[in-house]
């Protein structure tokens, strides 16, 4: 099983490193570095002020999944387990492992395993709604100025899926037939987590103030985001219609979201390198800001290691050392 994991470990950190190679072979770095020095550093604290922002409405929105399956803990606690699952992401696969890590500590905290994970599932599936929506509606703002529709496939496809998914979520007849039909209830734990979880998605679905709520703070979240992104732009002197970021920044999320890649570095970069040309920015604009905002989140991730050392620290019988 060990070497299993360092296997595909090693495949993405190659899928990063392929992806790297080709996008950056032959970019002069040097004009890179030009574009970097001269970035405007007026900038950065509004930015860092957004991203920490994000990171409490992330851990409100938490919390109003865990409180409405009975899990009550405070913004404080779920801000930095939070923190602290981002500093996690530096080191696993795929921009979402960190989630993995929220589980496990909400998990040990709560005494509730399944219950936690469902919580963490609707975080990250209620913002990515939010992302395929924003995008789907952007984009047409954006095929509209390319003169063709080709743009909003994806979106729309992705939309559609998120979709159908929820109303399986919310629903839950077709998924236990599902579960009749190829005999996945008769094992005792799957029955007993595929129960836990259909319990904590009813609770989700039935409240109708959770939900509006919920959407509110995805949006501001993905708006945010969106806005981090622009202002980094602007930061390096591209000037760009902002809503070519409303469009392009939630799928380029979307695939760093891919556990293909480590931290999503590669698949990152192709994506600002890929979308952001066809805005009008030039090669070496694309490559500065993908490397820019990889930066400015590797410096915010190691920010939550002090949280994560923090948490450690506080264990009872932890080693001061």
């Amino acid at each position: 099983m060990a070497m299993k994991r360092v296997a595909i470990v090693t495949l993405k950190l190659s899928v990063s490193i392929f992806l790297l190679f080709l996008l950056y072979r032959a970019t002069p770095i040097r004009q890179i570095g030009e574009l970097l020095v001269k970035i405007n550093l007026l900038y950065l604290p509004v930015i860092g002020l957004l991203l920490i922002l994000n990171t409490i409405i992330s851990a409100w929105k938490w919390q109003l999944f865990l409180r409405a399956d009975g899990i009550s803990l405070s913004v404080a606690r779920l801000t930095v387990s939070y923190m602290s699952g981002t500093f996690c992401n530096l080191f696993l696969p795929s921009s979402i492992g960190g989630d993995t890590y929220r589980v496990y500590d909400i998990a040990r905290k709560s005494k509730q395993g399944v219950r936690s994970a469902a919580s963490v599932f609707a975080d990250r599936f209620s913002g990515f709604i939010a992302l395929v929506s924003l995008s789907l509606v952007s984009s047409l703002f954006v095929a509209k100025q390319f003169g063709s529709m080709q743009i909003v496939i994806v979106p729309l496809l992705l939309f559609i899926g998120f979709v159908i998914l929820l109303v399986l979520l919310l629903q839950q007849r077709i998924l236990r037939f599902v579960l009749a039909i190829t005999r996945l209830n008769r094992i005792g734990f799957v029955e007993k987590v595929s129960e836990k979880l259909f319990q904590s998605f009813t609770c989700y679905g039935s409240d109708r103030k959770l939900m509006a709520q919920v959407i509110i703070l995805s949006f501001t979240f993905q708006f945010s985001v969106i806005t981090v992104v622009y202002l980094l732009a602007r930061a390096l002197g591209i000037s760009v219609d902002y809503f070519y970021f409303s469009a392009f920044v939630p799928l380029i999320t979307l695939m760093e979201a891919l556990p293909i890649s480590i931290y999503g570095i590669g698949v990152r970069d192709y994506g600002y390198v890929f979308f952001f040309t066809q805005a009008g920015m030039s090669a070496i604009e694309t490559r500065t800001l993908a490397l820019l905002f990889m930066a400015v989140s590797v410096c915010y991730s190691l920010l939550g290691g002090l949280f994560f050392l923090y948490k450690i620290w506080q264990k009872p019988g932890a080693s001061p050392r």
